[in-house]
């Protein structure tokens, strides 16, 4: 079984100070979050975890009131335990698929490169090279990095559900930022493939540039 996790919980800091969660934000009409999960429907996963703050239930429910494959949680403080929320209503043998619910140009290509690419002991990690020129920070002065090492990381990442789960609770103590961190952490496998340039996180309104939004409500 495949199943996906979609995170809508996030506090949207930098998109609106936190007053507006980012992924019900409209676009021709249509919450970012939806985008993302018509996708997954249309690939067909076994089902969606939707994960959500307490507050925004309601709205969430009214949008999504037509899928029949939808179950919902609350998140929780950090992303880790949002997907540990998911994680318990999910098998351990699922095949599962995390998501970002500000990604909304998943395509149904990306999810078939990442599930054909999970097994055990493995993270499965959409990437991009970066095509800037870097450098980082020490002592004051800034030192260059070659790019051709550095990749941006994406979502869907992906893995057996049961290994996630074992990581998570043995890494509680620390903060992961995604779901590769905590397999980094016990020395196992970060599996990178193709990634897509669409594939842009929202993070705040300066990033809705890369779609055409004119219309948006």
């Amino acid at each position: 079984m495949i199943t996906a996790i979609l995170l809508c919980a996030g506090k949207s800091t930098r998109f609106s100070g936190g007053l507006e969660n980012k992924t019900l934000y409209r676009v021709n009409g249509k919450p970012l979050f939806l985008y993302s999960l018509e996708v997954f429907e249309s690939w067909g996963v076994s089902k969606v975890v939707l994960v959500v703050r307490k507050h925004d239930l309601k709205v969430f429910k009214e949008f999504t009131v037509q899928f029949n494959n939808i179950e919902i949680c609350f998140g929780g403080e950090r992303r880790q335990d949002s997907v540990m929320h998911a994680l318990s209503m999910i098998p351990n043998e699922d095949r599962v698929l995390i998501h970002d619910g500000a990604r909304p140009q998943l395509s149904e290509e990306l999810i078939e490169r990442v599930t054909n690419a999970i097994s055990k002991g493995r993270c499965v990690v959409p990437v991009i090279p970066s095509d800037d020129s870097l450098r980082i920070k020490r002592e004051g002065k800034l030192f260059s990095l070659d790019r051709s090492k550095v990749y941006r990381m994406q979502t869907p990442q992906g893995c057996i559900a049961g290994e996630l789960k074992d990581l998570y609770k043995r890494f509680s103590d620390f903060h992961l930022y995604d779901d590769a961190a905590a397999f980094e952490r016990a020395g196992m496998e970060i599996f990178p493939i193709e990634g897509d340039r669409k594939n842009v996180k929202i993070t705040t309104k300066d990033d809705l540039i890369f779609w055409n939004v004119e219309n948006r409500s």
